[in-house]
Parts: structure tokens; sequence; C-alpha cells
């Protein structure tokens, strides 16, 4: 569910030479995600790099499309010593699903996580799999057939948000945070919706099923700044050239539709890890500026026109 498609970035692959400047910072991470706007797993030398960061003591995360979930990639996930998994499933039929996630198809995604699933009970492996669900009007109808589907497929967690990364007019019809925050509709499709979810992570609960929602503020159409759901006071984000952004949507040259409003593709850096030490890009004066905007409640106006500031 990233704006993939509306950056105007070219669609390269990170150099190993700059994985290996990040690779010397890990020492100040406790968390090192294999997630930008593409899928991780078509990198060649991605199993090396989860490798590496593992070795640094650092939990290793990642999310991917599944479709290349095969025998071989599965134990090699493993054995590089990834510890979370999170698949990105959009539809519990193969209808929508395949509608949604172009390319790829629901039956053979699902049988490639009973795949993984079979492999980390046989090695003991600690990996955790998890499912990432995007919701959105075209697929709310089937969040009662997640949890079925997850016991099927082997998977312990479910993540759970609204289409909040909105950078098209056409996004935002597919959303229902429009139904809240657009003047003028009806909202009692999105409480409906709301009511679902929470029944759908008590029942989770109830079931050894870990759920987490992180739209938290759907309901409310006031924008009220909030803390941001990108974490930028304790995470970074690179781009594929190594240049180091607040989050993934700064790390990307990508437009924003935000109030009936589409303003042109931006992006914000603030170092080059090819360039500069770590710590001189994260000490650096603009840099902590911005952060600072987190710690006072005076939001940087970059981060203004952005949903997941305000919890949506």
């Amino acid at each position: 569910m990233c704006p993939r498609f509306s950056s105007e970035d070219p669609h390269l692959d990170m150099s190993w030479e700059t994985y290996l400047r990040i690779h010397e910072a890990m020492e100040y991470a406790h968390t090192v995600d294999f997630t930008g706007w593409g899928e991780p797993m078509l990198h060649r030398r991605i199993f090396e790099m989860i490798r590496l960061a593992a070795d640094r003591g650092c939990l290793t995360t990642m999310t991917t499309n599944g479709t290349v979930l095969t025998e071989k990639n599965c134990q090699a996930l493993i054995e590089a010593g990834l510890g979370r998994l999170a698949v990105s499933i959009d539809g519990m039929t193969p209808s929508t699903f395949d509608a949604i996630r172009t390319g790829a198809q629901f039956e053979k995604v699902t049988e490639n996580l009973q795949r993984l699933s079979v492999q980390v009970q046989e090695r003991r492996s600690p990996l955790e799999l998890a499912i990432a669900f995007t919701i959105q009007q075209s697929n709310a109808g089937e969040l009662d057939l997640i949890l079925p589907w997850m016991k099927k497929v082997g998977a312990c967690v479910l993540h759970l948000k609204h289409l909040n990364v909105i950078s098209t007019p056409a996004d935002w019809q597919k959303s229902f945070l429009r139904l809240a925050l657009e003047p003028g509709n009806d909202a009692s499709m999105l409480l409906e919706v709301e009511e679902r979810i929470v029944r759908l992570c008590n029942k989770a609960e109830s079931e050894g099923i870990r759920a987490v929602m992180h739209s938290e503020w759907p309901l409310t159409p006031q924008k009220v700044g909030r803390h941001c759901l990108a974490t930028p006071l304790n995470s970074v984000y690179f781009s594929y050239e190594g240049k180091m952004a607040p989050c993934c949507h700064f790390g990307h040259h990508v437009s924003r539709y935000f109030e009936g409003r589409l303003y042109p593709p931006s992006s914000l850096f603030f170092g080059d890890i090819r360039k500069q030490a770590f710590l001189n890009i994260w000490g650096d004066p603009s840099f902590q500026e911005f952060r600072k905007g987190f710690m006072t409640g005076v939001f940087p106006k970059a981060c203004r026109t952005c949903h997941l500031l305000y919890g949506k």
C-alpha cells in the first residue's frame, strides 16, 4: 500500500557499498527494518544484509508481498536470522486480493506462507510471522475472514491500518478516512467498520493472536497533531542512495493529497551516509530542529499534510 507508482524515484536497488556504510551505524540501532517502497526480497543480496544486521545484535524485520517465498528463500530467511516477517495481505478472497495486489495470486501466496510456517516449526526458528492488512472500502467486508486464514497459514500477529498514505485523489476515494475528514460525508459506515475492528481484535486476543490497530483516531474529524506513527524521534529511513530521511514518506519523491489539494512530489533529507558519519547527520542542527517539533508540539510544516501526524 505504499504509493510506489506515484513516486518519481527510479526503481533501483541499494548498492552493497551504501549498505556497508549503514551497517557501520547499526551499533546505535535496536531494530533494522528491510522495508522500502518496493519488494525487498528482489534484492540479490538481501539475505547477506539481514545476516550482517543480525550479527550486530539488531532485531531484523521486513515486510514482503509474499510472492517469492519459495522453499529455498524461506530457508535462507531463517538461516539469515530474520526476526519478524510481515506479509501484506489486503484481501481474504482471491478476487479481492488479486484486484488490490495486482500481479500476485492469493492462492499462491497462501501456499507460500504455509511453506514458511512449516519450516519455522521444523527448524524451531524464532521467526515471527505477521500479516499486514490495509483496510479500504473494497476489502472491509472481509475482516471476519482474517483470523481463520491466519490460523491456516500459521501467522501469529495481525497489523491493521486504514489506507492513510494518500498521494492521489484516487487513493482518497478508496480510503474510509474521507468519510470522517471530508465535510458533508456520512461517517456511519466508518463507525461500523471501526466496531468490526474492535470485535476482530478482541477475538484475536482470545485466540492467541496479537492484533495491532495502527490507525489510532480515524473517527475524529479534527486533525490534531499527535506524535506521528512513523516515530521520527527514534528512527530514520535510508533511501536506496543512502540519503537519510526522518521517515519513509520523506525518503521518496512523492506527491500528497491532503484536504482536497494535491501537493507536488517532494522529499526531505538531512544527510548522505555515503559522505557523512551517522552521528554527524543525526546531530545536524536542521535535523535537531525538525525533531524538536515532536517534543514541543510545534510540528514541522513539512509534516502537516500527512495523515500519520494526526493518528489517522
